[in-house]
């Protein structure tokens, strides 16, 4: 079966469960699926396939903001900190998604990614 139609079926089990587009779709996946890389949708993802794309998303939105306050303030921000922390909320986000994203499956009992025929 071919990826887009695992999608197509996975947006359909999604809304026949009242799933919202903007929660089992998040611009994180979106971003990937537009690059061309075939992630299943975060309610069907392995807890660290889902841990891994939502921590590097979001170290690198909070490295983002850290180099646009460094360029605004006065106050110079050690580069070292500054990463340390940018990964730390990366990880502490990640986490909370993948986690999210589990239960959420698991109270819907949706398929896995495989099965979606």
């Amino acid at each position: 079966m071919h990826f887009e139609q695992q999608l197509a079926l996975a947006h359909q089990e999604l809304t026949r469960y009242g799933i919202q587009p903007s929660n089992s779709h998040p611009i994180s996946f979106q971003l990937l699926h537009w690059s061309g890389l075939q992630a299943p949708l975060p309610h069907y993802g392995h807890f660290k396939t889902n841990f891994s794309i939502f921590t590097a998303w979001y170290s690198l939105i909070f490295a983002i903001i850290f180099i646009l306050a460094e360029i605004i303030s006065d106050t110079p921000i050690a580069l070292f900190s500054a990463i340390f922390t940018s990964l730390f909320a990366g990880i502490t986000a990640g986490i909370s998604m993948a986690t999210y994203y589990y239960y959420s499956a698991k109270r819907f009992n949706l398929s896995p990614w495989h099965q979606l025929k």
